[in-house]
């Protein structure tokens, strides 16, 4: 699923694009409108806002009842459709807060009309998963362009009640990727009689780990710090049942605090000696790094590997570099647990707590910086205490403030989990500000470990390459549901000869 790019699937709802007719579900343009709410801006009169193109494509000829999206740089939009997805109305809400309502009516062209130019579709191959394994989901076609910042998360539901969720992974391929230099590994525990042990994970061959428990732990030392952006993990020779199911990547400048940047549940490995690759969004360079296995296929106390590769990007220029904070202060800090807005600039177990329901810290750089990315890290404990709403600001002076990333609803699920984001509109201020408007658990702290600032060279995130999320069919339980792009190339339908009656709608 997650190993190299192969060719794009065919099969039945399948076909080649840009044939007339192919597609079960072409590109729609609508022109939009939108209205603040009563009493916001002064005012309720319908405005014109930027067209919305839709193509959400499983090979299946079924309309979209419902659509909700959120956009890299935080707006969000919920929609619904008429029966023959001629309008839809819903609401939405801008990268600063502000709600609207909204809608929009389908595009048609006249014969003769000046047409623009097609969308791009990105062409996803899929899999579903279930207790039993991976099985071939088809191909995902997906276009969805409001104007704004790239997509980031979408929700849908269609005619036939197939309700899908899905989140975009900015990441580059695992395929682009070099090997890191590992000094050495330690396991939990290895099958030493049998010569089943942690070597044999770093070299090509037969040969194996195997540790007596259902739970391990591999701590890999590296020559030098790298930031892993990818890692590999291959299945043993025999018995499916100690394959690995649940695990947490996790990296450490010291060999103490593990920060945890990837975690995996329900991952199957069906075939022996079976490469699994799994990409990663990680712009530190961490000394040492463990795989934290939490459950195998089995439940035995029997688990191993035949082989783990840990890699990083050929790009270096996608991988962020921090932004020098000179001085960093909050609203409030727990000075007498040393629990201080310092500690956010630093690694280790220590972190700031302050003792409100909202909070904000404020960052003072040596000079204006374009952030482009920002990471927040969880804390030891209590995430009654996480950070769930916030906004990164932008400031010249440190009183005037703009808005440039906004998220609403966010988990952070374990204890020194570090989570990445990006700023779709980046530009250079002295002063950032990072304002926490709710918490996890309506409890009187927030607290975070560690905040990074960063810089990616490459001015722009990479394409989304892969999906994860749930598939829900009408008649079925929710399956695991992801998806890796297979193409690059311009997938682009003709506006004559799409569907809709009347006239051309046009992609």
């Amino acid at each position: 699923m997650h190993g190299t790019t192969g060719p794009r699937p065919t099969g039945p709802g399948q076909n080649t694009p840009g044939t007339p007719g192919t597609s079960g579900v072409p590109a729609i343009v609508y022109d939009t409108e939108i209205r603040h709410h009563a009493g916001a801006h002064g005012g309720t009169r319908w405005q014109k806002a930027e067209r919305l193109t839709v193509r959400l494509d499983r090979g299946e000829p079924s309309g979209l009842v419902e659509l909700a999206w959120r956009s890299e740089g935080g707006a969000e939009a919920t929609v619904v459709f008429d029966e023959g997805m001629t309008a839809f109305r819903g609401h939405r809400r801008t990268t600063d807060g502000t709600p609207q309502e909204y809608r929009g009516t389908r595009r048609r062209y006249r014969a003769g009309a000046d047409k623009p130019f097609g969308h791009r579709a990105r062409v996803f191959a899929t899999e579903t998963e279930d207790p039993h394994g991976p099985a071939a989901g088809g191909t995902l076609r997906l276009v969805l362009d409001d104007g704004g910042a790239p997509v980031e998360r979408i929700s849908w539901r269609d005619r036939r009640d197939t309700s899908i969720s899905v989140v975009l992974r900015t990441v580059p391929p695992a395929g682009g990727t070099v090997p890191v230099e590992v000094a050495g590994v330690v396991a939990s525990d290895e099958h030493t009689e049998a010569d089943e042990v942690a070597g044999h994970l770093l070299t090509d061959g037969p040969g194996k780990w195997l540790g007596w428990d259902d739970r391990a732990t591999l701590d890999f030392s590296l020559s030098e710090p790298a930031a892993v952006t990818a890692y590999t993990l291959t299945s043993g020779n025999d018995y499916r049942d100690r394959d690995p199911r649940d695990w947490r990547l996790q990296g450490s400048m010291d060999g103490t605090t593990w920060y945890t940047l990837d975690s995996r549940v329900d991952q199957a490995f069906p075939g022996r000696f079976q490469e699994r690759a799994f990409t990663v969004v990680n712009s530190t360079a961490y000394q040492a790094y463990r795989i934290d296995i939490g459950r195998n296929w089995g439940g035995l106390p029997e688990t191993q590997l035949n082989r783990v590769r840990l890699l990083t990007t050929d790009r270096p220029r996608l991988i962020g570099s921090t932004v020098p904070v000179a001085g960093v202060t909050a609203n409030d800090e727990y000075r007498a647990a040393g629990e201080v807005a310092a500690n956010v600039l630093h690694s280790g177990a220590g972190k700031w707590l302050a003792r409100t329901r909202r909070a904000w810290l404020e960052f003072t750089l040596p000079g204006p910086a374009a952030v482009t990315a920002y990471t927040l890290t969880s804390a030891n404990d209590h995430c009654a205490r996480d950070p769930r709403d916030w906004v990164l600001e932008g400031s010249a002076d440190g009183r005037t403030w703009t808005a440039l990333d906004r998220r609403t609803d966010e988990i952070f699920p374990g204890r020194f989990l570090v989570r990445e984001f990006g700023v779709a509109a980046p530009a250079a201020y002295p002063v950032y500000r990072l304002r926490v408007t709710r918490n996890e658990g309506d409890v009187g702290e927030v607290q975070l470990n560690r905040v990074q600032l960063l810089v990616k060279h490459d001015h722009r995130f990479p394409d989304p390459v892969e999906f994860h999320g749930f598939l829900r069919p009408a008649d079925g339980p929710a399956a695991g549901y992801r998806g890796r792009s297979v193409t690059e190339t311009a997938d682009l339908e003709d506006p004559d000869t799409a569907p809709g009656g009347g006239g051309a709608v046009r992609p």
